[in-house]
């Protein structure tokens, strides 16, 4: 038997957050994986309500506008300065270019 195939939204507003809503992001877990995909501005912070950085398989960017990964850098810091220890890098997937952001 497969594991059910969840999908959270963390936030849809675009092209910038409102107030109660970020911009893209979503979780995405089925059994024991955990992926987010799209980290626009101001979606790290629901994603903790679900899962810790430390316990993400991978992060997925569909495309490299802002509204859909500013939160890279936010989660880039956290990963070196918040209370996690990583055992190794996040994964991340997107678009060409999406490692020189």
């Amino acid at each position: 038997m497969s594991a059910e195939l969840r999908l959270t939204v963390l936030g849809c507003a675009t092209p910038y957050p409102s107030v109660d809503n970020p911009c893209s992001g979503y979780l995405v877990t089925s059994g024991d994986t955990r992926i987010w995909v799209d980290a626009g501005t101001g979606t790290l912070s629901p994603l903790q309500r679900h899962v810790r950085l430390d316990e993400l398989d991978a992060i997925w960017i569909s495309h490299l506008h802002a509204d859909h990964s500013a939160d890279l850098l936010t989660a880039y810091y956290g990963a070196l300065f918040a209370d996690i220890q990583l055992a190794a890098p996040i994964p991340l997937y997107g678009p060409p270019g999406i490692a020189d952001r």
